[in-house]
């Protein structure tokens, strides 16, 4: 049995590679999965150190494939969350990926100086 399987909701959390890089945040659902390869369709967040707040979701729905051997963090959703509705908030102390009724604390992934 596979770990991550077809129609599975992920929030996928880059790694990153320089002190400097944006954080990056990929929230979707799989749409196929082939050995380590993982194929899902959903929407990037970038996390700037320079920036303390906001909620902004960057472009539009997108598709993604990426790798379960490449050392990037890969968190599952509930079942029947909606990827969509999910936003990023931040505050200078905390970083949240909530719909208004579920909230996923990603706190520990905020870049510090």
């Amino acid at each position: 049995m596979a770990a991550i399987g077809e129609g599975d909701r992920i929030v996928l959390i880059d790694r990153r590679l320089f002190k400097d890089d944006n954080t990056r945040i990929f929230v979707g659902i799989v749409e196929q999965t082939e050995g380590v390869l993982v194929r899902a369709r959903g929407f990037v967040f970038h996390v700037s150190s320079y920036e303390v707040a906001g909620q902004e979701r960057r472009g539009e729905e997108r598709v993604r494939v990426f790798s379960m051997g490449s050392g990037d963090i890969v968190y599952l959703l509930p079942q029947g969350q909606d990827v969509s509705r999910l936003m990023l908030k931040r505050s200078p102390k905390s970083m949240t990926l909530s719909d208004g009724v579920y909230a996923m604390d990603l706190s520990d992934f905020l870049l510090r100086a």
